[in-house]
């Protein structure tokens, strides 16, 4: 399937973050699904695996930001002060001027960088950290909040990942629900940290009362998950306090 055809399929949906000391949605997170030609919904995996390389991680990127931007303006999200949060794959690091292009679809946008938010994802190790350093600092220096996302032991360069200017780190699930002495102990640590340099700590995957109430006393400061809301569909999104329609 060529990018434009896959693009076509992107329907675009909105997870809220929720603070977990007072359950407030303090933002959302920007996911994509798609859509067949029958009309069922599936994961992001073909989109995700198209973005195979620097130039289509960003085009694809800047494909759905424009999306969602465009759905900021016509649901009147700014009326709220809506944050929106992008995923960010760090290969589009290393496109041309990334920055530039971002800051480019703001403008058109006519939206204030704070809300706008990029969580950097590692799909596969990033072999050149110091182009995307260079380009996560000009990101920062602009205005954007960024974070960390699916963060797990074993990731690729994470203490490297973690000394960049962030706000935020994200706990990947598989981390989140898991029992192991382990994983408790890497929420610990990572806690700690966030702690020390003030930035938010996010739990991914939170779907039990029991998983908030250990998150939350292990530190967490915020999660995301179905205890609190499946992904929503922008009019879900517009009516959130009320009876959202759900995005499959």
């Amino acid at each position: 399937m060529s990018d434009a055809a896959l693009l076509k399929t992107v329907r675009i949906c909105y997870q809220p973050i929720i603070r977990l000391a007072d359950l407030q949605a303090d933002y959302v997170e920007v996911l994509v699904r798609a859509e067949d030609a029958h009309g069922i919904i599936s994961g992001p995996e073909s989109i995700v695996d198209a973005m195979d390389d620097g130039d289509r991680a960003m085009r694809f990127t800047a494909a759905i930001m424009r999306r969602a931007l465009a759905e900021y303006g016509a649901y009147g999200f700014a009326a709220h002060t809506l944050i929106l949060a992008f995923n960010l794959p760090l290969d589009a690091m290393l496109h041309p001027e990334p920055a530039a292009q971002i800051e480019r679809l703001r403008l058109e946008a006519g939206l204030p960088p704070e809300r706008i938010r990029f969580e950097l994802t590692e799909r596969a190790p990033v072999h050149d950290l110091a182009a995307a350093r260079i380009v996560i600092a000009e990101l920062r220096q602009a205005g954007y909040g960024l974070a960390l996302d699916d963060i797990t032991p074993d990731m690729p360069h994470l203490a490297d990942l973690l000394a960049m200017p962030i706000r935020a780190i994200k706990l990947d699930r598989s981390i989140v629900i898991s029992h192991s002495p382990a994983a408790r102990s890497f929420i610990h640590a990572m806690t700690t940290q966030a702690n020390a340099a003030r930035q938010d700590i996010v739990a991914e995957g939170i779907e039990t009362q029991a998983q908030h109430d250990t998150m939350l006393a292990s530190g967490v400061t915020h999660g995301q998950g179905f205890l609190f809301s499946h992904p929503l569909s922008a009019g879900g999104l517009s009516d959130y306090l009320g009876t959202p329609h759900g995005c499959n």
